[in-house]
């Protein structure tokens, strides 16, 4: 400590070091907690602990200097780190599994469980009762994303459907509503807020949910250079990001005014009904649940079998713990 206040003093003085210590936590005074980063997440359910962070202003809070950038799912949001204009972003397991695969990325903690989330609905008049009765129906979906994947890989093959069977259009899942109402489509598969909207406005109705076919892990991710270069951040954004998941189990009102207030921001006519209902299907985690890195193994193999990727990932090298806990012990 000494060494550093020495350091310090060179540049800013004696009074300027205390006014700094005054405003922000001792943590975050050390060096490169104040490195900026990108951060994404997907303004969908899944992004639910984004947006109360955001909301919030807990990275600077925690010392930070976090610039947010907001996508429509988990595979823009990739893409996004692929090209190096987001450092650290909020996954599914598909575009997550991908990236590690092709790209240089690692896995430094959890946002949520979310299989509740994700729904397949039809639209109203439509005879669609069953998976079954999806054959021959245009079916929206975002392509590449972890919804998609576990619709036409795990939900249309335990039903006798394939995915010839179906014709899936490619929307974003900001869409769906509309490309229903629109009648451009008969159904989608998609992700909350969209499908508790589309039964509360009379658009479409739940034909199953993917609670019995997929955990739907969603994933906080890092590019590893980021990781290696501006561990001091990384932690102050993870230190931040728990304090968000904190709100959210500990003041669920004041969460669901957020996201509620987030949504009708975006142009969605929510109900403060349909934000509560969305945010109880959220099993908020910040930690890797036994069983995890099976499950991501599968999806590896899986997505080897669509020669999406080559070979796994090493799971040892992608999945990293000691961020998170480092960030908890503040």
């Amino acid at each position: 400590m000494t060494d550093f206040l020495s350091t310090r003093r060179d540049i800013l003085g004696l009074a300027g070091m205390a006014a700094l210590g005054a405003l922000l936590p001792r943590w975050a005074l050390a060096q490169g907690a104040a490195a900026p980063l990108n951060f994404g997440y997907q303004t969908t359910s899944w992004g639910t602990i984004g947006m109360v962070v955001e909301s919030q202003g807990l990275f600077k809070k925690a010392g930070g200097n976090v610039t947010i950038n907001k996508f429509d799912g988990g595979k823009t949001t990739r893409d996004a780190m692929i090209s190096g204009r987001v450092d650290v972003g909020v996954l599914g397991a598909t575009p997550f599994v991908v990236g590690a695969a092709k790209g240089n990325m690692v896995a430094i903690g959890m946002s949520m469980y979310a299989g509740k989330t994700g729904s397949i609905v039809a639209g109203k008049n439509k005879g669609i009762k069953s998976i079954a009765d999806l054959k021959g129906r245009r079916v929206a979906s975002q392509l590449g994303s972890s919804t998609d994947q576990v619709f036409q890989e795990k939900i249309l093959p335990k039903f006798g459907v394939s995915r010839n069977d179906v014709h899936t259009v490619n929307i974003p899942h900001q869409n769906h509503l509309a490309a229903l109402i629109s009648g451009s489509v008969d159904a989608f598969a998609g992700i909350e807020p969209f499908p508790s909207l589309a039964e509360t406005e009379g658009i479409g109705d739940v034909v199953i949910d993917y609670s019995d076919f997929d955990i739907s892990p969603v994933i906080l991710v890092a590019n590893r250079p980021v990781v290696e270069q501006k561990r001091e951040a990384v932690v102050a954004l993870l230190r931040a990001w728990l304090t968000g998941v904190e709100i959210f189990k500990n003041k669920p009102d004041e969460a669901a005014k957020i996201v509620f207030a987030f949504f009708k921001d975006q142009g969605f006519n929510v109900s403060e009904a349909v934000v509560k209902r969305m945010l109880s299907k959220l099993d908020v985690t910040p930690t890797f649940k036994p069983g995890l890195r099976d499950y991501l193994d599968n999806e590896a193999k899986l997505l080897i079998q669509q020669r999406a990727i080559t070979a796994a990932p090493d799971w040892d090298k992608v999945m990293t713990a000691d961020l998170l806990q480092e960030a908890m012990k503040a």
